[in-house]
């Protein structure tokens, strides 16, 4: 008297039409198409008489699917729900006559009824009371036995390597307006009648139909631009196209449907467009036999070794071709040597050598594979080195230099980025990740030229990882000659590394220049710590009276030296080939004695990262250091590089640093 019966994947589908009107008028309307492809819809058969079955659709609740908002004369993606529905409330509603003996057993029926506040009605009252909600439904469903000796095996051409992909445009084109743009890519799929048994003869089919089921991520690619959320916004990411299914032969239901007339078909052919670069999804065929029964297409056996066929089995096709616990596409993995990583993988690393603990960039597996828009191009990003997004505002040869020395030092693979490549309200890279597989929030920096900072450039919130970099500030009027490594200097802030101590440096004004070199040094910064007081120039740039001296600049000359604490490195202590050092224009020499002198130098500009706190000594004739190892938890700073914001680091300490400093007297 009853039967559970199990629906087939790909049968269930829902249609919602939601209008809200005033005074006759549709104030805001929603449209939308939800497919259900996942195993396991039920649905409740009785038997009230031998002639008679009640059929109940499985009940849904709230259930949520992309679709559109329309009001006035706008329409936008949106996510629309459902309205809660149980058919076991009007189980009578459901019963309908069985087929006779002798006729095909189809089960093919519909159902149209308009409820208001959970009530069956004959019409919707008018006028309607303030605060009900009537509803109308139209139930349709079709169901027939599966036919035992025909298998109906999916295949596509190009399968293994197929990626999804899109067309990347400036224009105004929507989707879903008449004005289509082109798929990035597309795959032709085949449903091809065959007997279980190879003996048998060909088999035909009255009907084909193929079902798509499609994610529908936002944008084309992780990095959401203008552009894109023009053209494509929350679409489907796979569609059925109609004219290019027309040329096979097929007739369009929806984007998701397409179907043969009624005929004899051994095979039928349909093509499948893609409109992201991440887009995943799957496809099936049903089939109807000669015979009137069902066929539920079946896919390759993906256990089967070349020249070892084994049966169909179950399933659908899914696009790309990959694993049903991911969405990225096999032939991918394959070639980034991933294969065994999961979507949410984030373990790019940096090489060996540096000792480098700081796993990941912030990015997912699945958003290393859908890729970013740079600068008009698209990108799939590599799972085994960190990204780095970077947009210079400069845009100079010295910003390309410097941004260059920081790349190399680190090993970071910086992505220069156009001004469309982000929304503007943002700097997180990677924020259209809804829908697909997201560990956080990966953050770009902006670095720019500003006036007015009196020589200094600054990383401003750093050092730390991207998230809390506000911007790289380059001063104006940087010192000639330091820009390269000025820039580099500051990249380095934004992706976790300090300098190797505070403190130990001052900037100053040398004037009252005599013949003996003697001239009179006033301390400009750090304000109020050092006072003035006559000092002793050893080789500076020129020696004639009055003449136009790099250090009477308006920011004087930076002047180096070391730390009167025991053990603690300043400014300029530690490996000077790291580009975390910046070299000083004059230093104090570190011996006794010897402290009221102000020797101009020319020292290395760094152009890679230190390995350990231990400081360069210039000359071989150095008893010691120019100025000290790195001060503690300093230095050693391709151990520290870190672009993922998902890390927590401390901040770093400020171990106190006075310069050891002498003047011969006080000066005017």
């Amino acid at each position: 008297m009853f039967a559970l019966v199990e629906i087939k994947p790909g049968f269930s589908s829902f249609d919602l039409v939601d209008d809200s009107t005033f005074q006759g008028t549709s104030v805001l309307k929603y449209d939308a198409k939800c497919f259900r492809a996942t195993p396991g819809n039920f649905a409740f058969m009785q038997f009230p008489t031998d002639s008679s079955y009640s059929f109940q659709p499985s009940p849904f609740n709230g259930s949520t699917c992309w679709g559109t908002g329309t009001q006035g004369d706008v329409t936008t993606p949106a996510n629309i729900g459902w309205h809660a529905y149980n058919t076991m409330s009007f189980a009578n509603e459901f019963v309908f006559p069985v087929p006779a003996v002798d006729a095909p057993l189809r089960l093919h029926h519909t159902k149209h009824f308009i409820t208001v506040d959970g009530a069956i009605v004959q019409s919707v009252p008018s006028p309607l009371p303030y605060g009900t909600m009537p509803v109308e439904w139209e139930f349709e469903w079709d169901l027939m036995p599966e036919d035992p000796d025909v298998d109906l095996v999916l295949s596509a051409d190009g399968y293994e390597s197929w990626l999804p992909k899109a067309t990347i445009s400036t224009g105004g084109t929507s989707l879903t307006s008449t004005a289509q743009i082109e798929p990035g890519s597309t795959l032709v799929v085949k449903a091809k009648a065959q007997p279980k048994d190879p003996s048998l003869p060909a088999v035909a089919m009255k009907q084909v139909t193929f079902l798509l089921g499609s994610s529908s991520l936002p944008g084309i690619a992780m990095n959401r631009t203008p552009q894109d959320l023009v053209v494509n916004g929350d679409d489907a990411d796979l569609i059925f196209e109609q004219d290019r299914n027309a040329a096979y032969g097929l007739n369009s239901v929806d984007p998701f449907t397409v179907e043969t007339p009624f005929g004899s078909f051994t095979e039928a052919t349909s093509e499948v467009s893609s409109f992201d670069f991440g887009g995943y999804g799957e496809i099936m065929a049903v089939g109807i036999t000669e015979n009137d029964r069902m066929v539920y297409s079946r896919i390759k056996d993906p256990s089967a070794t070349p020249g070892f066929p084994l049966p169909p089995v179950e399933g659908p096709l899914l696009l790309p071709k990959r694993v049903a616990s991911s969405y990225i596409a096999d032939s991918w993995k394959l070639d980034e040597n991933s294969m065994l990583k999961q979507d949410d993988d984030d373990s790019d690393a940096l090489p060996a050598s540096m000792q480098n603990t700081h796993q990941g960039d912030a990015l997912s597996l699945f958003e290393e594979y859908r890729g970013f828009i740079v600068k008009g191009s698209h990108v799939r990003t590599k799972p085994s080195e960190p990204d780095y997004f970077l947009e210079d505002e400069m845009n100079t040869d010295v910003s390309i230099a410097g941004i260059g020395r920081f790349a190399n030092a680190t090993n970071l693979k910086v992505r220069l980025l156009g001004n469309m490549d982000y929304l503007l309200t943002s700097r997180v890279i990677n924020a259209n990740h809804k829908g697909g597989v997201h560990n956080g929030n990966k953050y770009f920096v902006r670095m720019k030229l500003e006036s007015g900072r009196q020589g200094t450039s600054e990383a401003v919130g750093g050092p730390g990882t991207p998230k809390f970099i506000d911007r790289i500030a380059i001063a104006d009027d940087t010192r000639a000659g330091t820009w390269v490594s000025t820039i580099a200097h500051e990249l380095g802030h934004t992706a976790n590394l300090p300098h190797h101590g505070e403190g130990g440096f001052f900037t100053a004004k040398w004037g009252n220049l005599d013949q003996y070199s003697e001239a009179c040094e006033s301390p400009l910064k750090p304000e109020g710590v050092y006072s003035k007081g006559k000092v002793l120039l050893i080789n500076p740039p020129s020696l004639t009276r009055h003449a136009a001296l790099p250090y009477e600049e308006p920011n004087g000359v930076m002047v180096g030296g070391s730390c009167l604490e025991n053990g603690v490195g300043g400014r300029f202590s530690g490996d000077a080939d790291c580009i975390m050092r910046t070299p000083p224009q004059a230093f104090i020499p570190n011996i006794d004695g010897r402290r009221i002198v102000r020797e101009w130098v020319t020292e290395p500009e760094g152009t890679s990262l230190c390995e350990s706190r231990l400081g360069t000594r210039f000359e071989v004739n150095d008893p010691l250091p120019r100025y000290g190892d790195a001060a503690p938890g300093r230095g050693e700073c391709a151990r520290k590089v870190c672009v993922n914001d998902n890390h927590v680091h401390a901040s770093y300490s400020q171990s106190a640093c006075t310069l050891r400093r002498d003047t011969i007297r006080s000066c005017q």
